[in-house]
């Protein structure tokens, strides 16, 4: 519980933890903390701070047990998301060690004993007894030592979990605005236009001063474009058994973490979307225009959010929108030549994303009319486009086997 994070990148994966993800997994989760999530977090946080500070005036340890309960609750609140599962999860220990220590109010006097002065002996023994009974001595309890000693130590892991806190709340929305206004209008998806894309978040002053999201209060972390980080090349077996030269990383701050997680995403031509249907974010591994994520769709748990945007949504929209009926009309005329076999499934599914890809770039350009849309995704020009050839059937009734008539 000292703070520091210990992580390691190979090609296009991460280790954290002592398990394997692709890169950009853990910061598609994390984005999916919302404001509402976050705001409900933010009053968490707020009553702990007013707790801690009536524990600090009247030294009464029924403040720190209400705070402790407050605590234990915003844990659970954070270890919704991955990232927390995995930096959170030794903490279990230290606060019901604090439930104990602070229920003993009744049993101690208001000045403990002065362990500040127990000798090297007596804590050895003390340690030896907790061992042995499996009870753990009162001094022992959250951290060796006195009063002050425990309260200062829980104070510092107080701030660390505000520092976590602090680092998404300038990452979550600034990452939001670079997916939104940036990355969301590109022609074409691509490791390079990924970084060209940064670069001009990060240099272009306009863009720092609207898309850059930081706190006013100077107490809270603001999003970096370089971080402290001491990074080293070790040889290493990695959870799947595999053994790779990795890039060790450590750090104090989940801010790293993030953006190594992503940027690394990025170069690797991963993209993260925000499903248009549950308007939850997710990993692309590839260049597609995704519009829907694989997750349950919450208007129709049956369905995946791909499923019901594909065929519910479009279909209800596109008695408004022209560019929506010619693109089911191209999908019934794809399906109508793999019925037929002239075309394989492997080929109507590539011809289908590309009519996909198209449909995204008609609607998010203003220049591209109706008829144009709807001649560059006819048979005619998609299936050349693709490079999907139809195969040719026998026309008419087949002959008769036999010999002379």
């Amino acid at each position: 519980m000292d703070g520091d994070i210990v992580f390691y990148i190979h090609g296009d994966t991460i280790e954290y933890g002592g398990e394997l993800f692709s890169t950009g997994e853990l910061t598609a989760d994390i984005l999916n903390l919302s404001l509402k999530d976050y705001q409900c977090i933010h009053k968490n946080v707020q009553c702990m701070k007013d707790l801690a500070e009536q524990y600090e005036r009247t030294q009464d340890r029924e403040f720190w047990w209400k705070l402790n309960h407050q605590f234990v609750a915003l844990r659970k609140r954070m270890m919704e998301f991955r990232v927390f599962q995995i930096l959170l999860r030794d903490d279990s220990k230290f606060f019901d060690e604090t439930q104990q220590y602070t229920e003993f109010r009744s049993l101690l006097p208001e000045e403990d004993l002065d362990y500040e002065d127990f000798s090297i002996e007596q804590w050895g023994d003390m340690a030896e007894q907790a061992e042995t009974t499996g009870q753990i001595p009162v001094p022992l309890l959250i951290i060796p030592g006195g009063r002050k000693t425990k309260w200062s130590y829980y104070r510092k892991q107080m701030k660390r979990y505000e520092r976590y806190l602090g680092d998404v709340a300038c990452f979550n929305p600034t990452i939001h605005n670079f997916i939104h206004f940036l990355l969301a209008k590109l022609e074409h998806n691509s490791p390079e236009n990924y970084a060209a894309s940064l670069y001009q978040l990060y240099n272009d002053e306009r863009l720092v001063e609207k898309l850059i999201v930081n706190p006013r209060s100077l107490e809270q972390p603001f999003y970096q474009k370089y971080d402290h980080c001491v990074v080293s090349y070790v040889p290493r077996e990695l959870p799947d058994k595999r053994f790779a030269i990795c890039q060790e990383h450590t750090t104090d701050s989940l801010q790293m973490l993030l953006k190594a997680d992503y940027m690394t995403a990025l170069n690797a031509g991963h993209n993260i979307r925000q499903c248009v249907v549950c308007k939850k974010y997710f990993l692309v591994k590839g260049g597609a225009h995704a519009l829907y994520c694989e997750g349950a769709c919450p208007h129709a748990p049956q369905y995946t959010c791909r499923q019901f945007g594909t065929y519910e949504v479009q279909k209800e929209l596109a008695r408004d929108v022209p560019k929506l009926q010619a693109k089911l009309a191209a999908f019934e005329r794809i399906r109508q030549d793999q019925k037929r076999d002239v075309i394989t499934a492997e080929e109507a599914r590539r011809l289908k994303d590309t009519v996909r890809d198209m449909l995204f770039n008609a609607l998010n350009k203003a220049d591209v009319s109706n008829a144009d849309f709807e001649r560059s995704i006819s048979s005619e020009r998609l299936y050349p486009y693709c490079g999907v050839t139809r195969k040719a059937k026998p026309r008419g009734r087949p002959r008769k086997g036999g010999g002379d008539a």
